[in-house]
């Protein structure tokens, strides 16, 4: 029997193995550069992967439609295997599909054999078979277009128009992604900034202690600063709250070449922001012509060009059925005398349904959708420049405003400094100086909001423009 001993030995052993996969798989690494989030959040991240499996998909579609001219080959074997007659016939047909005027070009060879009935002459041939090439067009109707040739042009236009939609999510997640990182970025710096100056504070109340037990200042005092400083930790641990949990959602976006989510030290932001999406007055620019191919607008132009192909084909469907069918036939061999010789045969058919209620009811109703998507489209790009234009306001003020807050910290630190100096001096109370102190954390915590506000700003003119994708 196994004593507890070795059991609990077998388990420590046992947990001490399994430490090392389970480490490895949420071990928390330095924050990535912005460049290198996108990169993995573009190569590697599910979603993406699933957006790209949809251009494949709409490929097919299109070579799917290419397929309809894809040549064809056929074989045809009749037999009449009992009864007085007993003949056997074999035809084999090649067909090869063209563009041009919905033409097809065919080759076929026919060879029979024994008797056939008055009705089935046609399939009689001399010995050696009978060889025909021929061609067959559409002289009005499918003659410009057709239906093959507009679902080949629409299945080009439906690949585009993924890629277009695909540009558009891509850049909604990318805009998502680096928003998540700026956040966890703001909360972690306002986080290092508290800690510094709660520090500072340390060192003050084991001075201020030192003096309330040589009795050179009243124990309220120390107190006083006390609440100050609890105050302060509070504030601290709601900023601490709020950057692990930016944290934690950054570790969705940011991906292993395998896939696999990886974790941040969220306690580590980096020293400098290596930050892709600055704005400048040439920036500005280049952000406002491409405006013109947001790839919005481009999904609603080819859909409107599907539409205009689609009125095409139904304008093509009013026109009269006109079709021709030419060819010409040798027999080769022995065999009956009516069949030697070469054959030209010569055939037109016509069609036309009187009124065609169905063709101009479906052509109004495409005339129609066109128009609608017109005015979407007019809609669709003013409401584009307005979004573009607004974070443009937001940005030229954000600049405005991190100057100034900047300045105001700045100035924070200074009244602080003095007011510390002034409480050493005896000419200032500990109302005052912790008032200065607080006044100094909302400002640092101000400029750093501030600062990133200001990046966010620049972010959001990225997104507007749906250049976040083409910066890398």
């Amino acid at each position: 029997m196994v004593s507890n001993s070795a059991k609990l030995l077998t388990f420590i052993l046992f947990v001490f193995v399994a430490i090392p996969t389970t480490a490895n798989n949420t071990m928390k690494r330095a924050a990535p550069s912005i460049d290198e989030l996108i990169d993995s959040m573009l190569h590697y991240h599910p979603y993406v992967l699933a957006i790209d499996e949809g251009n494949y998909q709409a490929a097919a579609e299109l070579e799917i439609a290419r397929s309809r001219f894809d040549p064809v080959v056929e074989q045809k074997t009749k037999s009449r295997l009992s009864g007085y007659y007993d003949g056997t016939n074999l035809t084999q047909r090649f067909s090869n599909p063209i563009e041009n005027f919905n033409g097809e070009v065919f080759t076929e060879y026919r060879i029979s054999e024994g008797d056939f009935p008055s009705y089935e002459g046609g399939y009689e041939t001399l010995s050696g078979g009978e060889a025909s090439v021929g061609v067959a067009l559409s002289l009005l109707q499918n003659r410009e277009i057709d239906k093959r040739r507009t679902e080949l042009k629409n299945a080009g236009l439906a690949s585009s128009q993924w890629q277009a939609l695909a540009a558009s999510l891509k850049n909604e997640f990318i805009y998502k992604g680096v928003s998540e990182y700026i956040a966890w970025y703001e909360s972690a710096l306002q986080v290092l900034a508290v800690e510094e100056l709660l520090k500072a504070a340390a060192e003050r109340e084991s001075a201020l202690t030192i003096r309330v037990d040589k009795g050179d200042v009243a124990s309220i005092v120390l107190t006083e600063f006390r609440a100050n400083i609890l105050q302060q930790r509070l504030l601290l641990a709601e900023l601490k709250q709020k950057r692990d949990a930016h944290a934690q959602m950054l570790t969705y976006y940011w991906r292993s070449p395998e896939g696999a989510m990886l974790g941040i030290d969220e306690n580590q932001p980096p020293d400098h922001l290596n930050w892709p999406f600055w704005v400048g007055d040439g920036q500005l620019a280049t952000l406002r012509k491409a405006l013109n191919q947001h790839p919005e607008l481009d999904v609603m132009r080819l859909e409107q060009q599907v539409v205009v192909n689609k009125v095409e084909l139904s304008k093509n469907a009013l026109l009269p059925k006109l079709d021709l069918k030419a060819s010409v036939a040798r027999d080769l061999g022995a065999g009956p005398t009516s069949l030697d010789g070469t054959e030209t045969k010569l055939g037109l058919a016509f069609s036309y349904p009187l009124g065609n209620r169905k063709a101009k009811a479906e052509q109004a109703q495409l005339l129609s959708k066109k128009r609608e998507l017109e005015h979407k489209l007019t809609s669709t790009q003013e409401a584009i420049t307005q979004r573009f234009e607004q974070a443009l306001v937001y940005w030229l003020q954000a600049k405005d405003i991190s100057a100034l807050q900047s300045e105001n910290a700045a100035l924070a630190n200074t009244l602080a400094k003095v007011e510390k100096t002034r409480f050493d001096a005896g000419d200032s109370d500990m109302f005052v100086l912790n008032a200065r102190a607080q006044n100094e954390i909302k400002a640092r915590i101000k400029a750093i909001k501030a600062k990133v506000d200001l990046l966010k700003a620049e972010l959001m003119l990225y997104k507007e423009a749906a250049m976040l994708e083409k910066q890398q």
